[in-house]
């Protein structure tokens, strides 16, 4: 459970974003996986944490945590991508990739039950994940379905609480939305 009086993260639409480490200052035991979440020291952009903070917080907003470029920046974030072949959130009864691939089918099913479809699962793309200051983790799940009588897959986002110790709470579960063309 949540801190008495403080938020809880395993309900909300995105916790807010914070850094974890600047470049540099990351644990040694943490350093395996970061070459490819960020990018390098010496590539451009050469921005500041803060500016890195901000422009990380803005995709968080505007793609709900599903769509994080995480090539774009050299600071770590509480927002970080899954490694489906890392096991590295959970003990030896789970894995990542089967926790991610059950939990994909079961938001579709709710999504087919809610919307009276038949959605199956094609494959999983994606997922990214942040801590919720619980025995929990939230992740946003990026999978791709299609129905018996459409030959054309469709993507969706699912956001979904892991709880190693009771059910999972399933937030939602839609259709990606479309990307909007911007005009300049």
């Amino acid at each position: 459970m949540a801190e008495p009086g403080g938020p809880d993260w395993t309900n909300e639409w995105g916790a807010p974003v914070f850094m974890r480490y600047e470049p540099g200052s990351e644990p040694e035991e943490k350093c395996c996986f970061l070459p490819w979440i960020r990018r390098r020291e010496d590539q451009g952009p050469f921005l500041t944490p803060e500016e890195e903070e901000r422009l990380f917080e803005e995709q968080v907003e505007n793609s709900q945590g599903f769509d994080i470029n995480f090539e774009e920046f050299s600071c770590v974030f509480n927002y970080v991508p899954v490694d489906f072949d890392e096991n590295y959130y959970f003990k030896d009864t789970d894995t990542t990739r089967g926790v991610i691939e059950r939990l994909s089918p079961d938001s579709r099913e709710l999504y087919n039950e809610r919307m009276d479809q038949g959605y199956e699962i094609v494959e999983v793309i994606k997922a990214n994940t942040h801590p919720t200051g619980t025995a929990a983790h939230m992740f946003y799940i990026t999978f791709r379905a299609k129905e018996l009588s459409d030959d054309q897959p469709k993507d969706f986002q699912a956001m979904v609480c892991y709880f190693c110790y009771t059910s999972n709470k399933y937030h939602s579960c839609e259709l990606k939305p479309e990307k909007k063309d911007t005009i300049n």
